[in-house]
């Protein structure tokens, strides 16, 4: 006989704060850009060939730097989250508090499913991490 499905019913406020913690941080992604070039552009003194192209070889570098850091952010979280489902063998799984909120309505997964979820997720964000960690170290000594 089989159990009856757990059902987690999302947190309206929690889902509130997920999407504006998303919006923001895709309005910082779209507009770090802009602000680079607004600030290297206002320290060139003469507009030289010159000056034009060592002021792109530093904003080169400037951005990849901002860039990584910010795509570090949610690929820790996941990792993070992922780490959560592992040790709790739940999925959503259960936080430091020792309850379990959701932003959205979901499906309770336990056992060995949910720790493969959590070590899918782990592994993936770490090859993430791993491509951002690559791609500075690229730019930064070649």
């Amino acid at each position: 006989m089989r159990k009856p499905v757990e059902i987690i019913q999302g947190d309206k406020s929690l889902r509130l704060n997920l999407y504006i913690i998303v919006a923001s941080y895709l309005l910082i992604v779209i507009l770090i850009e802009p602000a680079i070039d607004f600030l290297l552009l206002s320290l060139l003194e003469q507009k030289s060939p010159a000056s034009i192209e060592q002021i792109n070889q530093i904003k080169l570098i400037v951005s990849t730097l901002i860039y990584v850091l910010l795509g570090l952010i949610p690929a820790i979280f996941t990792s993070w989250f992922g780490y959560r489902v592992v040790a709790s063998s739940k999925l959503p799984p259960v936080l430091l508090s020792g309850k379990t909120h959701f932003p959205f309505t979901v499906v309770v997964i336990k056992g060995r499913s949910a720790k493969m979820f959590g070590l899918l997720t782990i592994i993936i964000s770490l090859v993430l991490i791993f491509q951002l960690f690559l791609h500075l170290i690229k730019i930064l000594f070649l």
